[in-house]
């Protein structure tokens, strides 16, 4: 028979671990926002200074700086204020300061004849305690349709990889 104390150690670190996976779903979503307010600082807040956003192995962004320019450039301004960036559901899994999230995403624009999907993309996100909160080290963005996609996506399947190798982005 367990005792108290023990009873009370094992829901003390199901609570924390809840309350980390729903850190994780929050900055992720509040990534979501930001982008779509335009906030290019706030953003790039999120990410570690290290960190890594690939966007279909054409676009790898490194460092806070990259990550700041690309909301403040003229591709992603030109869609403002008429984008959505819709983030999940996503998988998490914890593993003690490191956390991964693998999921959807969806970005909406307003056009003058209504809103369409602009792009539908599956998501690795890897993320890493920085002292009592949640920051973005890579995001790995693969647009559907292609064998790196599902790559992507099939990090949020239990037993579907071998690894926890990062998704990398080919070659060249």
């Amino acid at each position: 028979m367990t005792t108290v104390e023990d009873r009370l150690a094992v829901l003390e670190a199901r609570v924390e671990a809840l309350e980390d996976e729903l850190a994780v779903h929050r900055l992720i979503t509040t990534y979501g926002f930001a982008v779509d307010t335009g906030e290019a600082e706030a953003t790039a807040a999120l990410f570690t200074s290290d960190c890594v956003f690939d966007v279909d192995g054409r676009n790898v962004m490194r460092g806070q700086s990259d990550v700041e320019a690309m909301v403040n450039g003229v591709g992603h301004q030109s869609l403002l204020p008429d984008a959505a960036h819709c983030i999940g559901p996503a998988v998490v899994e914890l593993r003690g300061d490191r956390a991964f999230a693998t999921g959807y995403s969806r970005i909406y624009h307003r056009e003058d004849d209504g809103i369409r999907l602009f792009r539908l993309g599956f998501n690795r996100w890897e993320l890493v305690r920085v002292g009592d909160s949640w920051r973005i080290r890579r995001r790995t963005t693969r647009m559907i349709g292609s064998d790196e996609a599902q790559r992507v996506l099939r990090t949020g399947v239990p037993g579907a990889r071998g690894d926890d190798a990062p998704v990398e982005p080919p070659p060249g």
